[in-house]
Parts: structure tokens; C-alpha cells; sequence
């Protein structure tokens, strides 16, 4: 049962309650995220009822207490793929574009949940680890991207420089050793740039991670893919939402390195960062 279907059938259910009931149900389908964050006392003194109202309005749908329904809406109104993304426009008020935003991320991250694969992080950390030096590749927005996973590697004790500009990028994909790993940052993976970079490591005796979309040209001369469902538009619009998976995916890579590595804390990078800094 899924969210939308759970707030149809108290839709539906609520002409067959009575009038405390009905209030809760009313309350419920119109305000499910304020009820996330409220005991069943405060539901209770929200819509006049008592306790055992709100147990048995549980009860009704299937649910042993409170606690149990309470849970499950947590869980079921994370948004599910298809990817939705709700344009913002010039008449939008400021409520409109915290609550796009704030949506279209949520919905980024879920098709994230749904579509990359473990194995795939797996390789390619692996492959990362294991490289005497690693250049990471990207050009316009995904630069950003590039940056992020060179300052996370850093802290990793890895050797490793995000290369951007298709000059300096062409001079280090053209002198790369065979020890070495580039990693290739590319929404589409069509980008003509990112797929000579890759044929032109792979010349020399490199490995090549892409993090881009599957059955793409870079995809299908990499050594390790790491698919990453492309959205709707990218060639138009760039979207928050549309880069923050592969941001995710720097995440990922990063942790899953430090447990191969043996880190103590593999997900919390002060504690293998060795640098102190000042602080007021």
C-alpha cells in the first residue's frame, strides 16, 4: 500500500466513520507531514478526541498502535520514481519555490535509492583504492562535482587532482600510466569531450570509472560504471536536483573506501582528516 492509496482510503473510509474519527481522518489527509512529528496526545488535542479514538482510527487500516502508523506514512510519503521535477516559474511565491526545491531533491535522491547499483560503487571503489594516482575529469556544472570528490579523496590520503579545461585535461589523459584511474564525471554521457579523455587513458594503460547514464558512449568504454539515471531536459535545464545523485555517489565511493582501507570511521571524514583548523 502506498501513500497515495493509504490517504484514498482514509478519504474514502472517513463518510463511513463517526464524527471524532472522521475529524482525525480529516486532519491526517490534509496535514500528513505536521503528523509525523506529533505525539498521539497532540493528535488527540488537535482534533478534539480522545486516546483511544486515535488507537482505533490506527486500527481501522490495519496498523497495532500509533507508533506502527506513524511509521509506515514516514516511509511511504518518501516520493518513488518516476522522477517528477515541478518547474519553478516567474509567478511562483517564495512557499512555492521551498517546497519545489525541497521536493524535486527529495525525488532525486529516492530515483538515486532506486537505480544505482551496489556493485557498481563496490568496483569502483575498489579500483579507486587501489590507484596510484587518480585525475578526475568533468567539464561545465559537473566541475563542481569534480571538485568535491578531489577535496574527499584528499582527505582519504589519496593522490589525486580534479583536471579541468580540455587542454590541461587532454595533456593529462595523454601522459596517464597504467597504475592510474580517471574517474569521469558526465550527466549524459555523450559529452565528446569526456569520451576522448576516457579512449585516450585507456590508450595509455589506465583504468576509467565513470559515475554517467548507462548505455551511453562513455559508459560502454569504461572499466567500471556507475550508472546514474539521467533526468529530463539536462541538455536545457540544470537543476539542483539533477546533480545531486552523482554527489551522492562521491559520498558513497568515499565510505566505501575507507572501510576497505580499514578505517575506524569510515563515514565521518574529521575523523581521518588530520588537519586542525582555527575556529573562533
Amino acid at each position: 500500500m502506498t501513500s497515495d492509496s493509504l490517504l484514498q482510503r482514509i478519504l474514502q473510509e472517513s463518510h463511513e466513520m463517526g464524527t471524532a474519527e472522521a475529524r482525525v481522518a480529516r486532519f491526517v489527509s490534509t496535514q500528513p507531514n505536521q503528523v509525523l512529528h506529533m505525539s498521539m496526545a497532540k493528535l488527540s488535542e488537535e482534533c478534539d478526541v480522545s486516546d483511544p479514538t486515535i488507537m482505533r482510527f490506527c486500527r481501522r487500516f490495519g496498523f497495532q498502535g500509533y507508533q506502527d502508523f506513524k511509521l509506515y506514512l514516514a516511509q511511504s510519503l518518501v516520493p518513488s520514481a518516476p522522477f517528477a521535477y515541478e518547474q519553478i516559474v516567474a509567478g511562483d511565491s517564495v512557499e512555492n519555490i521551498v517546497r519545489k526545491t525541497a521536493r524535486n531533491s527529495l525525488n532525486a535522491i529516492q530515483r538515486g535509492l532506486e537505480d544505482i547499483i551496489p556493485a557498481q560503487i563496490e568496483a569502483g571503489a575498489k579500483l579507486l583504492n587501489g590507484a596510484t594516482w587518480i585525475g578526475i575529469y568533468s567539464s561545465g556544472i559537473s566541475e563542481i562535482t569534480g571538485v568535491d570528490a578531489e577535496h574527499k579523496f584528499q582527505r582519504l590520503g589519496l593522490r589525486c587532482a580534479a583536471v579541468n579545461g580540455r587542454k590541461k585535461q587532454w595533456l593529462h589523459a595523454e601522459t596517464s600510466k597504467p597504475s592510474e584511474v580517471a574517474l569521469i564525471f558526465s550527466q549524459s554521457g555523450h559529452t565528446k569531450q569526456m569520451v576522448e579523455v576516457a579512449t585516450a587513458v585507456r590508450a595509455r594503460g589506465a583504468r576509467v570509472v565513470s559515475i554517467t547514464a548507462a548505455d551511453s558512449p562513455l559508459a560502454s568504454i569504461s572499466d567500471v560504471l556507475i550508472a546514474v539515471t539521467p533526468y529530463e531536459r539536462t541538455e536545457l535545464l540544470t537543476p539542483i536536483a539533477s546533480r545531486l545523485n552523482h554527489h551522492l555517489v562521491v559520498n558513497m565511493l568515499v565510505t566505501s573506501m575507507a572501510v576497505i582501507s580499514g578505517s575506524e570511521f569510515p563515514d565521518q571524514l574529521p575523523a581521518l582528516d588530520s588537519w586542525q583548523t582555527d575556529k573562533i
